[in-house]
């Protein structure tokens, strides 16, 4: 098992030889995704592009970018 404490575990400094420490690895990386989804997610919704259950606002989009819009380019 390699000697990297977990908290410190990055592609950097990961032994991709060691299985244990490459499942550990992941293991982290997927914790870490997590947490990054949920600060976006958190963040979109504080900006009112997503509701509570995950959905588009319905003002997500500037009225001239609105499927029915007359606007083109």
């Amino acid at each position: 098992m390699g000697k990297t404490k977990e908290d410190e575990l990055t592609w950097a400094n990961v032994d991709t030889g060691d299985p244990e420490e490459m499942k550990r690895f992941r293991e982290l990386e997927a914790r870490r995704a997590g947490e990054r989804i949920r600060k976006s997610v958190k963040k979109l919704q504080e900006a009112g592009i997503m509701d509570d259950d995950g959905r588009p606002s319905k003002n997500a989009l500037p009225p001239d970018m609105e499927p029915d819009s007359d606007t083109d380019l």
